[in-house]
């Protein structure tokens, strides 16, 4: 049956005389139907409750039950879906006319040119794709059906198209989990809208019990088991694990869909008619029909199949640059002169061809292994590799003909000459032109993906794409000049001394001969090239980072974000800029009106200021306008608007004089003025913007501090609250806060300071009295400081305030310039109300609500009272019946309107049963998915909880929306379905506009100010030349989401557990991937909290590293790195995965340099300096050398060049060079050197292993102290023991070859080793590093009884067997079990009362005694090595004042105020003095006995030295 636009073309002939049209006439000429309009001013739809509106609400409510009763759908999601799209039509409706509102909203849904349904029915129902249509053929078929399309859709009357609507955001609203399918729904969608269409009387059943729930079963029973009610998980991988995205990829053609089986073999779906499959869809067996379409195996070979491009340019240039620099290779003896051979040089040179051809051949198998196993994938991939092959069989032939029959002839030179010609083009090829393209017909129709949902690049400007080629010329044009002068000279000299060495001389070794010995110049070549080729690699990453980093500072300057302008000069400027840039009154008002527009938004924005205690009073009152009545002529009084002085540029005024230097508000302010100089979009009017919604997913983060938590220490090892603390980060804002706390409690003048013990308390917890509503106050404020859920709702809530302060300036009232009567200033006030929450919505999701504590309870109950319009959505589970069966989830909606119950629950606005547990991955994007449902409007703002705003960011919101080009009134009806040939015709829709962050946790400490100096940068520079270039993707906050772009294609993320770990990115490369346009926008900016901790941005870095190795399995980096275009692959590439790339490649390039130098040392000692063939030359080594470690060092030191050149364009040269300074000062280059390392070791780690996992971070004040042992068990594997390693090999490096440049890699072991415990705050208190050593001597021992303890050295072991030694275990030891029995049953001989069982003690007892010997390996290990590291930690524990001046390095306070010692009873203070007269001098014995294993041997064996000879020559003799 031919279909078109959803609705059979066979059908719509049969009802053409009783069309759909006469049913909507006789439903709607019905008395209860034809009622008034309700007036618009009090409608909740004003916009759309119009006369001239298509339907009324009462209308499109009579749809919805329709629907309702048909399908089954629930009520709640009936009135949820409903409030939905009437509020999308409404936000459409208030900048156009009702009926194109409609029109409009239906194409983005069902049937437009960029409507993902229609994209589908194009491409699985008519098997034609709009831009990859080559075939002539088919692009004339393509041509015929949009036109066909087009005219059903235009023909369409409103109520069908209100009807389309409703069937697809019901099912959307009831499909759970379903969301990340988009184009199951499409197929849901179809068969629904054809069983409806076809006139069937028969209802159909529940349709989240007959459609949802079976499908939910089989995703659920993918990674989990249901055992009595609770969810067992898998241990299975991703290969084995068919998720969201191969089920969704089965529904991308027509020939897949029709494979889809029926239970009890009772054939095909495709089988039963088409207005009858509906109600097929129970009987489906999804077992049968469902199965892998990407295989996301855990290999390496994944980088290769991706990024095959990459590894080509590389390994070609590098190949070519070696060999036309290695001349020895090619040169032959005649006569005793030594002459280049040129055929033989032509040839070699040219095997840079053969090696490009030999990637792309690798990748290509690797590509068979991961898509797809079909005959039109196989046939595609067999043609490619057998094209392959041919090239790789006559670049052989040639190399072979030369260097074996013929090197002197003319045939000889012209066949080396082609070699060398064909393969530099051959590489050439291979690099630019994409694998999926490779030796592939234009105009056929296979392809190894469809390109519709996988390759639908936007295209860019010209623009773009010209600075985008430029960008890539730069980097490689400086990579090659500096790769050639810099190493490539000088490791022409070093691989000659090698490859010329011929040892004739090795001593015979009683074991191993002289095999060793002879290899030596063979594996020291091997390690040479080694190591250049990864210096080669990582130079690219170089000059990347510095010519993306020029031109983004140099588009910084062309948009206007620089110090290039006085801060005066802006100030100056700000009035004007205000009323054109962000009020909407109009230009042809008064110049009085224009100050009062501009006085009215100014003065919001520092009220608002020293309402949060930005401003002091006296700040506040300088920076007001001020209205002075004066005396005109006449006598009459006129009004006069008087501007603060910080606008007049003549007024010889200080910037100091209106707020604190370096201060928060000074940041805000300067930022504002700054931003209203650049390219803004012009503003739409309040009542015509968009309706949106900020969207927060809240999982276990902080809501509101609790008294206890901000005025008591965290533990034992604090030294201060976190009140004292934050009253030291913001001294000005704290005296604010005390003098605005008095004057609202009337306890003294708010301007005179304490001068009694009365006051005391005021300045010190900020509060007198005891009672919760004094004590409120202060734990707002500091809860405003630090990252919680409150700040974040706070800041963001500043939206509402805005549009009130913007919709005041735009009354009729203001601009007749009168003030009006107190009854019309209560209507407008009314009206400003109303129209502030028709345009913003607020949706919190809160994971863990109904397991909240009563003290969350009563957070959030503060939280609605405060913000009554705040909407809270959160999973509720239910018990049923049967204990064995799982629980009943519902998603809930509640707001401040709610009814609270007796339990201080609220009663549901809106509560939808969900077909099972909804968080079926790592719990963030399944949070979001569930609550997506509830939000409102065109454009969703994604916010995470640790964020914040600001009311003079939030003022310019309406500017914001203009970045996604929506056309309202100049768009026409007979344009809304057009369908464009040419895709140049029509711009792509824009999907998310990202925009910056300010980290507001910087200078919060060293550790604090690193991790938000990359946050920022990475928000400014890189993302600004990203989107410029095409390769910004999504990172989660704060963009702004074109809403129904995304939620039609999957959502605002993807939630497969541990494959999608790093969710947010994924909503990016799917928009990319799906044809939406990413844009950054710097006018507008958002604040955002960071990691303060060490521990904290470790794990950070952690889950992002693991995450990355999870992201280069994925079926998305497939698409992109096989199908993007040479220079945005690159950027895409260097961008994200290669920056991970280049942290390990940057520490293999550590470890393969030692390794080489070891080897080097070796031969160094043992040979000769050059005299004779058996002779080592070393001077080329030492140079070669000197380059590599200049080399690596400055590949190390570049990170910190973003973050100077930003802070150069923005803060001026002071700021930038003060924070450099500081940042090094407090060492944090051995921080970044750790840091490193574990981005490294976490990605190999998941490559190998998996095990990626969401890590809950916590983003609180790092004021506690680890233990010793805490951070060795937590960092052992990680670097500690890879530190130590470097340490050994550089030891023997230093004594060998004694080259001064080796200090840096000092630096390094340094780092790898140190760093756990130099920032660790309070680290070198004596009386704390004795309490650590005895804690450290309790984790070697403890756990080795009949106690379990979780902290312990044989936990951490068994850790360290499973991701370290896990291969090595498989082989030849059984598997641990779950709790260590045995282990405690060999120490305590117990084994009868263990739980191991007496037969399986038998057995399980020789395994255990091969385990202990394995185990006290590591365990002298651990205990040497922790017994160095405190060895070298103890002499500065005996420094004067060393707490001070570490504090000082960590958290930036002055000495002045520094953190005071801890308080302890009388009784603490007698234990530690206690455990310091024990363990104190224990630890000096042990220092002693190592000092002398070391130095007393020696000295015994100078005095012994006859007989010590004397044994080791019988033992010689006897080996």
């Amino acid at each position: 049956m031919t279909t078109i636009g959803s609705i059979p073309v066979e059908i719509q002939q049969e009802n053409e005389k009783v069309s759909i049209n006469t049913l909507y006439n006789e439903l709607f000429s019905k008395p209860e139907s034809s009622k008034m309009l309700q007036d618009a001013s009090t409608s909740s739809y004003p916009n759309w409750e119009v006369p001239d509106s298509p339907l009324s609400t009462h209308q499109v409510s009579v749809i919805f039950k329709d629907y309702q009763s048909v399908f089954g759908f629930q009520k709640d999601n009936v009135k949820n879906m409903q409030d939905h799209l009437l509020v999308m039509l409404n936000s459409r409706a208030a900048r156009m006319t009702p009926r194109l509102a409609l029109w409009t909203l239906h194409a983005d849904y069902i049937g437009g040119e960029h409507a993902n349904y229609r994209k589908w029915y194009f491409v699985a129902q008519l098997d034609l794709d709009d831009k990859h249509s080559f075939n002539a053929k088919a692009q004339k078929t393509l041509e015929e059906n949009k036109t066909k399309w087009r005219a059903n859709m235009e023909k369409l009357s409103d109520y069908e198209r209100v009807e389309q609507l409703t069937l697809y955001l019901l099912i959307w609203g009831e499909a759970s989990t379903l969301r990340y399918t988009p184009e199951l729904l499409c197929f849901i969608y179809y068969v629904a809208e054809m069983y409806k269409r076809g006139g069937s009387k028969t209802k159909s059943a529940n349709f989240l019990d007959s459609v949802i729930s079976p499908l939910y079963r089989y995703i659920r029973d993918q990674s989990y088991q249901v055992v009595r009610g609770h969810y067992i998980r898998h241990e299975r991988d991703h290969s084995k694990t068919v998720g969201y995205d191969d089920i969704n990829q089965l529904f991308w053609s027509r020939k897949s869909i029709n494979k889809i089986q029926l239970k009890n073999n009772r054939g095909f779906l495709k089988d039963i008619p088409p207005e009858k499959q509906y109600l097929e869809l129970e009987d489906v067996d999804w077992e049968k029909t469902f199965s892998k379409t990407f295989y996301e195996s855990r290999s390496w070979f994944h980088t290769i199949t991706n990024f095959s491009r990459v590894w080509i340019i590389h390994a070609s240039s590098f190949w070519y640059y070696i060999a036309a620099d290695a001349e020895f290779f090619y040169t032959d003896s005649i006569g005793g002169i030594k002459t280049v051979n040129l055929p033989k040089k032509l040839s070699f040179i040219g095997l840079g061809g053969l090696i490009a051809v030999l990637l792309m051949i690798i990748a290509t198998v690797a590509e068979y292994y991961y898509v797809r196993r079909s005959n039109s994938s196989a046939r595609l991939l067999t043609l490619r590799l057998a094209f392959l092959l041919v090239i790789t069989t006559c670049h052989v032939a040639m190399s072979v003909y030369i260097f074996r029959f013929d090197q002197t002839s003319k045939i000889a030179t012209i066949v080396s000459s082609v070699q060398l010609g064909v393969g530099g083009l051959i590489s050439i090829v291979l690099a630019i032109v994409p694998p999926s393209n490779l030796f592939h017909r234009k105009k056929s129709s296979q392809h190894l993906t469809c390109r519709t949902f996988t390759s639908n690049f936007s295209s860019m400007s010209s623009g773009d794409r010209l600075l985008s080629i430029l960008l890539w010329l730069c980097i490689f044009t400086s990579k090659f000049l500096e790769t050639y002068f810099l190493l490539a000279m000088s490791f022409r000299d070093s691989l000659l001394s090698v490859i010329n060495m011929n040892l004739n001389n090795c001593s015979m070794d009683p074991w191993i001969g002289q095999q060793v010995c002879r290899i030596m110049p063979i594996l020291a070549t091997v390690m040479l090239l080694f190591v250049e080729f990864v210096l080669f690699f990582l130079d690219t990453y170089l000059w990347y980072i510095v010519w993306s980093t020029i031109f983004s500072v140099i588009l910084s300057f062309r948009l206007g974000i620089s110090m290039t302008t006085s801060r005066r000069v802006m100030f100056s400027k700000v009035p004007r800029n205000m009323f054109s840039k962000i009020t909407a009154v109009g230009s042809n008002v008064s110049v009085y009106l224009r100050q009062l527009a501009c006085s009215q938004v100014w003065n919001a924005i520092v009220m608002s200021m020293h309402n949060d205690h930005r401003l002091s009073l006296e700040n506040l009152q300088s920076l007001l306008y001020t209205m002075k009545v004066k005396m005109d002529e006449n006598g009459e009084e006129v009004r006069e608007m008087q501007a603060p002085n910080i606008f007049d540029i003549n007024s010889n005024h200080k910037l100091k004089e209106f707020f604190p230097k370096q201060s928060e508000a000074e940041r805000r302010l300067s930022f504002f003025a700054q931003s209203l100089t650049t390219q803004i979009p012009m503003p739409c009017s309040v009542k015509s913007m968009p309706t949106f919604t900020v969207f927060t997913p809240h999982y276990g983060e902080k809501i509101i501090l609790s008294l206890r938590e901000i005025i008591r220490e965290e533990d034992s090892t604090t030294r201060v609250t976190l009140l004292e603390y934050l009253k030291r980060l913001h001294p000005g804002e704290w005296e604010n806060f005390v003098k605005d706390t008095k004057f609202i409690l009337d306890e003294s003048d708010m301007l005179i300071k304490p001068q009694s013990k009365d006051d005391l308390p005021f300045y010190c917890i900020g509060f007198k009295s005891s009672a919760p509503e004094s004590t409120l106050r202060t734990r707002l404020w500091a809860s405003v400081r630090a990252q919680t859920l409150y700040r974040t709702i706070d800041g963001f809530m500043n939206y509402s305030r805005a549009l009130k302060t913007l919709y005041h300036v735009e009354t009729s009232e203001f601009q007749d310039g009168e003030e009006g009567t107190e009854p019309k200033s209560r209507k407008i006030e009314e009206e400003v109300e109303k129209i502030t929450n028709e345009k913003f919505k607020y949706l919190v999701a809160m994971q863990l609500y109904s397991r909240f504590s009563e003290e969350d309870i009563a957070n959030c109950e503060y939280l609605l009272t405060e913000f009554p319009n705040l909407q809270i959505a959160y999973i509720e589970e239910e018990a049923t019946a049967n204990e064995d069966e799982p629980f009943t989830f519902y998603s809930v909606l509640i707001d401040g309107y709610c009814k609270k119950l007796e339990n201080g629950r609220r009663t549901p606005k809106y509560r939808i049963k969900l077909p099972g547990n909804p968080i079926l991955g790592d719990g963030k994007s399944d949070n979001q998915n569930h609550a997506l449902i509830f939000y409102r409007g065109e454009y969703l703002q994604l916010v995470d909880a640790n964020q914040d705003n600001y009311l003079e960011e939030c003022i310019k919101i309406r500017s914001l929306f203009g970045e996604f080009e929506q056309e309202g009134l100049a768009l026409d009806e007979g344009r809304v379905y057009a369908l464009y040939s040419n895709s140049k015709d029509v711009s792509p829709p824009v999907a998310i506009v990202g925009a910056r962050e300010y980290i507001f946790s910087e200078n919060v400490g060293m550790l604090g100010d690193v991790a938000a100096g990359k946050e920022r940068t990475f928000s400014t520079l890189t993302q600004r030349i990203m989107a410029k270039i095409g390769s910004r993707l999504h990172y989660g906050h704060p963009d702004f989401l074109n809403a129904v772009f995304m939620t039609t294609r999957g959502g605002v993320s993807k939630a497969q557990r541990g494959l999608h770990l790093n969710e947010d990115i994924y909503a990016g490369m799917n928009a990319l991937l799906r044809g939406g346009r990413i844009k950054h926008t710097e006018y507008m900016q958002c604040g955002k909290g960071r990691d303060l901790g060490f521990c904290s941005i470790l794990n950070f870095t952690t889950k992002i590293g693991a995450g990355m190795g999870e992201q280069l399995l994925s079926r998305e980096y497939y698409y992109l790195g096989t199908q993007l275009p040479l220079d945005r692959l690159l950027t895409f590439y260097y961008a994200h995965p290669g920056f991970h790339i280049n942290n390990i490649m940057i520490i293999f390039a550590v470890q393969m340099l030692l390794l080489c130098m070891t080897v080097i040392g070796t031969m160094r000692s043992s040979l000769p300096i050059c005299r004779n063939d058996d002779c080592f030359f070393f001077y080329p080594f030492n140079e070669w050398l000197y380059r590599c470690i200049i080399s690596i060092f400055i590949v190390f030191f570049v990170s910190f060049l973003p973050l100077v050149l930003q802070e150069l364009t923005e803060r001026g040269p002071v700021r930038s060079i003060g924070r450099l300074l500081k940042q090094l000062a407090s060492f944090s280059f051995l921080f970044e050197v750790f840091i490193t390392q574990i981005y490294s070791y976490s990605i190999l780690s998941n490559l190998s292993f998996g095990g990626a996992r969401y890590i809950s971070t916590g983003r609180g004040f790092a004021t506690s102290r680890l233990p010793f042992s805490v951070l060795y068990s937590r960092f052992a594997n990680s670097s500690i023991y890879f530190g130590a390693r470097t340490m050994f090999m550089l030891l023997f490096t230093l004594l060998s070859l004694s080259i001064p440049h080796l200090a840096y890699f000092w630096i390094t072991v340094a780092a790898l080793v140190i760093s756990p415990f130099l920032f660790n705050p309070h680290q070198f208190v004596l009386t704390n590093f004795i309490y650590d050593y005895r804690e450290f001597l309790g984790w070697l021992s403890r756990g080795n009884s009949t106690r379990h303890h979780e902290h312990s050295w044989i936990n951490f072991l068994f850790s360290f067997q499973r991701f370290i030694f896990k291969i090595f275990m498989t082989l030849f030891m059984t598997r641990e079990l779950h709790h260590d029995a045995t282990n405690r049953a060999w120490w305590s001989g117990k084994w009868k009362e263990s739980n191991v069982g007496v037969l399986f003690s038998i057995y399980i007892s020789p395994r255990e005694y091969f385990c202990k010997i394995f185990e006290m390996s590591i365990f002298t290990i651990d205990f040497i090595l922790g017994h160095m590291i405190l060895f070298v930690l103890f002499p500065f524990t005996l420094v004067p004042y060393i707490d001070r001046l570490h504090s000082l390095l960590l958290f930036w306070i002055r000495p002045s105020k520094q953190i005071r010692p801890s308080v302890l009873t009388t009784k603490e203070k007698r234990q530690r003095r206690l455990v310091a007269l024990t363990y104190g001098p224990f630890f000096i014995f042990i220092l002693v006995w190592f000092v002398s294993l070391v130095l007393v041997p020696p000295y015994l064996a100078a005095l012994m030295s006859p007989q010590y000879e004397y044994v080791v020559k019988v033992i010689t003799d006897f080996m």
